[in-house]
């Protein structure tokens, strides 16, 4: 019975979630780095203006911070969205009673930037173990090739 060769399939199973995990990962960099920590100083700085620009750049809740789930935290930051968008084209100041709410949508985008970092060290583990079966699908071939390669080099 002849062998299947499935390095394909691995090597498929080792680039794709690489792929996708990198994506992922700067995604989430990208909202914690920049994002959150601007939001933060300008929640933080309990100027009416600032607030605005903090709630504004939150109001998307990046990749895995969205606020259409249907969970308790999902529900309190949906009405809160509702209120400051209300606020915000009335033109209203923010007072500094604002800022637990804003701090809870802060905190749901916190959340959902780390559940991008989680969930890119798991396909980097599904990479890495679709490396390792390529690896050991090939082993001869790798061998035979590094042999080659150095007696090639001396």
């Amino acid at each position: 019975m002849k062998k299947i060769d499935d390095s394909k399939i691995y090597l498929t199973i080792f680039i794709v979630p690489l792929i996708i995990a990198v994506i992922i990962c700067g995604i989430s960099l990208y909202s914690i780095i920049v994002v959150e920590s601007k939001a933060k100083a300008l929640i933080d700085s309990e100027v009416s203006k600032s607030m605005k620009e903090g709630y504004i750049m939150l109001r998307n809740g990046g990749l895995f911070g969205e606020h259409n789930h249907w969970d308790m935290d999902g529900d309190i930051v949906r009405k809160s969205i509702r209120y400051y968008d209300n606020q915000i084209y009335n033109e209203a100041e923010l007072t500094k009673d604002d800022k637990r709410y804003l701090n809870e949508i802060l905190s749901r985008r916190e959340s959902g930037s780390n559940l991008g970092i989680k969930t890119s060290l798991f396909l980097l583990i599904v990479s890495i173990t679709g490396l390792a079966a390529y690896i050991f699908e090939n082993i001869n071939r790798i061998i035979s090739w590094v042999i080659f390669s150095l007696k090639r080099l001396s």
